[in-house]
C-alpha cells in the first residue's frame, strides 16, 4: 500500500487522466479524493459522478450539461460535472458502465479538452483533470466489445490497481486502528469509558484470519458494528460481527432442467435471485455481482423478446 500511495502522489503533479482498478469496497474513491488532496488543483473543486447511476438519455445531460429546451423537462440551461469541475478535478466512478456512445463522447473530449452541452453545438472548454474507476476487467471489457479499445488505451497510460484486502494481510490491523478512531471521533457519546481504544487478542486475531470478501468498506462496518459492544474500551471478539462469508456466497443455485438454453438458465437464476430479495432489484444485482444497470437491462432484454422455456 505505501508503494501505491507513493505513486498516487507522483501522479498527483501531473494533469493526465489516471484509471484506478480494484475490487467493490477496496477504496477506489478514497484514492482518488486522495490524489486530488495531493494534486496543485486540491483548492479546487472535486467532483465526483457514479457512471452505472443513470440511463444513456441521461448520463449525457449529468456529464456534460444541457441547454434549455434539449429535451422535456429542460426548463433551462444546466452546467454538467464537465463544467462543474472546471480547474478541479472530476471523478468518474464506474467508468466501465458507460453506455458505448457516451463512452465515444469521452474519448472526444480526453483528446479535444472540449465538448458540447446537450442541444448546442458550441464548444465549451474542458479544464478539469479526469480520474476514472472502475472494479471491472477492462481489457477483457475491450475483447467482449463491451469497452472501446481506443478509449481503453487513452486511459491506461497512468494506471492504479488497489489490491483486494485478502491480498495485503498487513493492512488489515493498521486500517481496523483507522476505523476505529473515525468510530470514536464521530461518537456522540460524552463518556469516554465507553468509547472503545484498542482490539482484544482475539479479535486481533479474528480480523487477520478474515478473507474480507466485501474488502474495506466490510471491514469498516464490523469495526463499527463492534464499538457498540465493546467491553471496557476493548473490542474482545467479532464472531457476531464478521461473518465466515457473505450470506450470497452460501445461496444455492435454482434447479433447472439441463436442455435450457444459457440464456435460459440466466434469466431463471436472476428471478430467482429477485424472489429472494421481494423484487429489490439493487440487492438482487450486489448478490450477483453485477450493477443495477445491468440487471434492468436484462429484465428489459427478456421483456423484449420471447423466450421459449423447457417444461
Amino acid at each position: 500500500m505505501t508503494r501505491l500511495l507513493q505513486l498516487a502522489r507522483r501522479y498527483a503533479q501531473s494533469s493526465h487522466t489516471v484509471c484506478i482498478q480494484g475490487e467493490s469496497g477496496t477504496g477506489k474513491e478514497r484514492l482518488a479524493e486522495f490524489i486530488h488532496a495531493h494534486s496543485p488543483r486540491r483548492d479546487q473543486p472535486f467532483v465526483r459522478i457514479n457512471c452505472a447511476a443513470f440511463h444513456e438519455p441521461l448520463v449525457d445531460s449529468a456529464l456534460f450539461g444541457h441547454e434549455k429546451g434539449a429535451f422535456t423537462g429542460a426548463d433551462s440551461r444546466r452546467i454538467g460535472c464537465f463544467e462543474a469541475a472546471a480547474g478541479g478535478t472530476l471523478f468518474l466512478d464506474e467508468v466501465g458502465e458507460l453506455p458505448a456512445p457516451v463512452q465515444a463522447r469521452l474519448l472526444r473530449v480526453l483528446e479535444e479538452k472540449e465538448f458540447h452541452r446537450v442541444g448546442s453545438f458550441e464548444p465549451v472548454p474542458s479544464r478539469a483533470r479526469i480520474l476514472v474507476a472502475t472494479n471491472r476487467d477492462l481489457v477483457a471489457e475491450v475483447r467482449h466489445k463491451r469497452f472501446r479499445e481506443d478509449l481503453y488505451f487513452r486511459l491506461e497510460a497512468l494506471k492504479l490497481t488497489i489490491c483486494p484486502l485478502r491480498e495485503r494481510p498487513d493492512d488489515i490491523l493498521p486500517l481496523a486502528v483507522h476505523f476505529l478512531e473515525d468510530c470514536i471521533e464521530a461518537s456522540d457519546d460524552s463518556s469516554a469509558s465507553l468509547q472503545p481504544t484498542t482490539f482484544g487478542p482475539e479479535a486481533v486475531r479474528q480480523l487477520q484470519s478474515h478473507p474480507w470478501p466485501g474488502n474495506a468498506r466490510q471491514l469498516r462496518n464490523a469495526v463499527l458494528r463492534a464499538s457498540f459492544c465493546a467491553d471496557g474500551g476493548v473490542i474482545r471478539d467479532l464472531n457476531d460481527d464478521v461473518p465466515p462469508t457473505l450470506p450470497f456466497h452460501q445461496t444455492p443455485l435454482p434447479d433447472v432442467p439441463r436442455e435450457l438454453q444459457m440464456r435460459e438458465i440466466e434469466r431463471l437464476v436472476i428471478e430467482d435471485r429477485l424472489q429472494q430479495f421481494a423484487g429489490n432489484k439493487a440487492q438482487a444485482a450486489d448478490s450477483l455481482g453485477v450493477t443495477a444497470r445491468t440487471l434492468r437491462n436484462k429484465l428489459a432484454e427478456y421483456q423484449s423478446g420471447p423466450t421459449s422455456r423447457a417444461a
